[in-house]
Formats: structure tokens, C-alpha cells, sequence
């Protein structure tokens, strides 16, 4: 016949069961709060960590240098950005004068480095001339042609008396000696630029005009 056992050795038992799994509940408390804790500290250091600054570099056109000449309040030398427009050139010489034919010129577009901006004048309209003014003119007119006809054909004919340098008009400078078209253009030109003439010298800056032509000019020509 089997022995019973005591009443206390069940006591023991079972006090010893909920022993046990209340060391395995601690356990299980302090390995979450160890992974809660770790998690926590890893998110704060991430938060907190410095951000890399990264600079980005973003180029600088280079800037070009032109002239701005003709009807513009301050002909000269400026210095722009790569992507301006002729009409920022003008602006920069003060804008055009209420003279300047602004219709010649694409206003929009992009400036060059070293290029010479003109600004040209508005064309003078002619006024009629009377019958007495045409008898007058051709009064004027030298009576003596050249022996020369080839001469004669290609020399225009020109009205007695020196011509005005900061008066002459493109057909009267043309008609000096060595002065064709594009050297009479240069000639106003720089004639505005300057605004006037002070010296014939002035015209040795023109390129193409050395002394041989400025002293073949020099006796048909003056400056007021």
C-alpha cells in the first residue's frame, strides 16, 4: 500500500512553481525594457546626430566687355554678364537719346565679348527744295571739270569751301579724298562717340586713316 504523503510536501511544491515563473515573468520584464531602452537610445542618437552640410557650387558666368557707341547718353566701354541682352548694353550707356533709331537694332540679343554696339541715328528727311535754292545750288557748282573723265566720274563733285567735320554729312565726307563709304561711317561714328570734333588729328584714330590721307583731307576740311 502506497505511502501518502505529508500535506506540507505539496505546499512546498507549488510555492516553488509559482517561484519559478515569477523569476521567468521578471526575466522577461527586464530583457524588454533592456531592448525597449537600447531602441530609444539608437533613435535619440539618430535624431540628434549631425547632418553632413553639402554645398553646391554653382558657376559664375564669365563677363564680357563691350562698346556701346552712336545715340546713347554715355558712349563707352562696359562691362556685362554672358547672358545680357543689347538692350541691357544700352541701358548701361544711359539709353538712347531721343535721336537714336532704335527699330535698326535687335534689342533682344545675347551681347558677345568684344563686340562694339552702334547705335545709329534717325534718318534726316530732306526738305523740298525750291526752284530758287536749285538755281542757287548749282550757282555754286565749280565751273572748271577735270581733263581726266575717269577722274571726274569717280570723284564726286564737291561745293567750294572746307567741310565741317562735326557738320558733314556721309555724302560730304565721302566726296574727300581717300574717304570712301565705310570710312565716312567711321567718321560720324566716332564723331558722335567723342561728341565733336576738337582736332583733325582726332581722325588718326580711325582705323585706316593714317597721315598720307589725313594731310590729302586736311586743306578741305576743318573743325568749328
Amino acid at each position: 500500500m502506497r505511502e501518502q504523503e505529508p500535506p506540507h510536501y505539496t505546499t512546498a511544491n507549488s510555492s516553488r512553481s509559482k517561484l519559478g515563473v515569477r523569476v521567468i515573468a521578471v526575466w522577461i520584464l527586464v530583457g524588454a525594457a533592456a531592448i525597449f531602452a537600447l531602441t530609444g537610445a539608437y533613435f535619440w542618437g539618430a535624431s540628434n546626430a549631425s547632418v553632413t552640410q553639402v554645398d553646391i557650387l554653382i558657376p559664375t558666368p564669365e563677363p564680357v566687355i563691350v562698346q556701346v557707341v552712336g545715340e546713347v547718353s554715355a558712349p563707352g566701354v562696359y562691362e556685362l554678364n554672358a547672358r545680357d541682352r543689347v538692350l541691357t548694353a544700352i541701358e548701361a550707356a544711359g539709353g538712347p537719346t531721343g535721336n537714336a533709331d532704335i527699330e535698326k537694332i535687335n534689342l533682344a540679343a545675347f551681347v558677345t565679348d568684344g563686340v562694339r554696339i552702334h547705335v545709329p541715328s534717325v534718318p534726316v528727311t530732306p526738305s523740298p527744295t525750291s526752284p530758287s535754292q536749285i538755281a542757287t545750288n548749282e550757282s555754286k557748282l565749280p565751273v572748271d571739270l577735270p581733263d581726266n573723265p575717269i577722274q571726274s566720274m569717280e570723284t564726286p563733285i564737291r561745293a567750294p569751301g572746307p567741310i565741317d567735320l562735326n557738320a558733314a554729312t556721309i555724302d560730304q565726307l565721302i566726296s574727300l579724298p581717300g574717304i570712301g563709304e565705310t570710312r565716312a561711317s567711321q567718321i560720324i561714328d566716332r564723331r558722335n562717340a567723342l561728341g565733336g570734333f576738337t582736332t583733325l588729328e582726332q581722325l588718326l584714330e580711325i582705323s585706316g586713316i593714317g597721315e598720307k590721307t589725313l594731310e590729302s583731307i586736311r586743306p578741305l576740311v576743318i573743325v568749328r
